[in-house]
């Protein structure tokens, strides 16, 4: 069907009769009871399956009336969230129907339809966080609790994926109308669901791989797309967000840490250049603070740029780590001078050999010097640090990982 009404049309005469099931059952008035006998849930949990099927099928000739197959349920879905709370396996269908549905439409949304969507995955999320949904009690049996993490194992990646994809409306949008327009929101939904969905992420749970590749590869895009947001997060879900990119730079699989690098980079670039503008930046999550026990406690920034150091100098990696690792390497400097001249000076105190020495600290002015090396963070001088770096640690890292 070359013809996209005529495509349009085809889907909802193949699809309404599915929305009009799920939008009369949900309005029932006797629902509660109606929704937990068997046949309903059977039947709930197939339409569901097919309108998932469909919204992943989407594509442009068909895109309108999938859209408007799935602004049909959005109510629908609410209802059943809070229904079904407890039924994992009906609360993961809701999920995924409504992750595939975002994905296959964001892009080519208008202001307006983009402002609907975006309020309802944020009605969604408070409902979900409002229920506790994913939450696991420590009293459970070691079977009930092995059970437990892996349905919220399955939700979390669900939930992960919905921000990623509201997420890409600001990389990829072929909508007609600005997204400047009034009511677009994707942001707020951005910055609710990280915290909602943050503290449920356990480092425990980041040891699913499906899981800690979902997570990072949404926290390396939320820090480069709304950076902002990130810095506004309550000091809870920023430290959680911090000690989960701690992790991921110690994991054995290459794109999680590369994807903690770019992390890092947009993370460490954003306070570098709103300083710069006179702004705060991530004011108090950047600096120094005493605990409630009166000990000086090392900004994120100094402390990333101490591990990030270690990693470089002492740690078995691949190569191919080295350009990301500089990109986040270089807003660090810039951030944190001093500290990066004390750890600087103490390396070189370590060095017993005069020989060793000399050329440690020739090769730590030359990271910060050679080929013109600027302190701003364009593209070129990204890329002349990346050649600044690649030769340190050729002319140092082998010397010091024999001492």
């Amino acid at each position: 069907m070359s013809n996209a009404e005529v495509s349009n049309q085809y889907v909802r005469d193949l699809m309404g009769h599915m929305t009009a099931y799920l939008v009369e059952i949900s309005g029932k008035n006797d629902l509660k009871d109606v929704a937990q006998q068997p046949d309903v849930i059977l039947s709930v949990s197939c339409m569901l399956e097919r309108l998932r099927g469909a919204a992943s099928a989407s594509e442009p000739r068909t895109q309108k009336a999938i859209y408007e197959m799935g602004f049909s349920v959005m109510n629908p879905v609410l209802i059943f969230l809070e229904v079904y709370k407890h039924e994992s396996a009906v609360v993961y269908l809701l999920l995924k129907f409504v992750v595939d549905w975002v994905d296959g439409q964001i892009i080519y949304l208008e202001a307006q339809e983009t402002a609907a969507v975006a309020n309802f995955c944020m009605h969604l999320l408070q409902l979900y966080s409002s229920h506790n949904i994913g939450k696991i009690s420590l009293s459970l049996s070691s079977s009930l609790l092995s059970e437990a993490k892996t349905e919220k194992y399955r939700d979390l990646r669900a939930l992960l994926q919905l921000l990623s994809h509201l997420c890409s409306k600001d990389l990829v949008d072929f909508s007609s109308d600005s997204m400047d327009a009034p009511g677009t929101n994707i942001s707020q939904v951005v910055y609710l669901g990280l915290h909602i969905v943050t503290p449920l992420i356990s480092l425990d749970l980041l040891k699913y791989p499906k899981l800690c590749h979902d997570y990072f590869s949404l926290l390396s895009h939320l820090l480069e797309v709304y950076p902002e947001m990130v810095a506004q997060l309550n000091s809870d879900a920023f430290n959680h967000i911090v000690g989960t990119l701690g992790f991921g730079l110690h994991q054995q699989d290459m794109e999680v840490v590369d994807m903690c690098l770019r992390a890092l980079k947009a993370l460490a670039s954003f306070h570098y250049k709103e300083t710069m503008a006179g702004k705060v930046g991530l004011g108090m999550q950047a600096t120094g603070f005493k605990d409630p026990v009166g000990r000086l406690q090392e900004g994120i920034l100094s402390r990333f740029l101490r591990l990030l150091l270690q990693f470089l100098l002492f740690k078995d990696y691949s190569t191919d780590l080295i350009g990301a690792s500089a990109d986040a390497l270089l807003p660090l400097i810039l951030c944190e001078q001093s500290l990066y001249q004390r750890l600087g000076n103490e390396l070189i105190e370590k060095q017993v050999n005069p020989s060793f020495r000399s050329r440690l600290g020739n090769a730590l002015v030359s990271l910060m010097s050679s080929n013109n090396l600027s302190s701003t963070l364009d593209r070129t001088n990204y890329q002349k640090f990346r050649k600044n770096l690649h030769n340190f640690l050729i002319e140092v890292r082998g010397f010091l990982r024999t001492i």
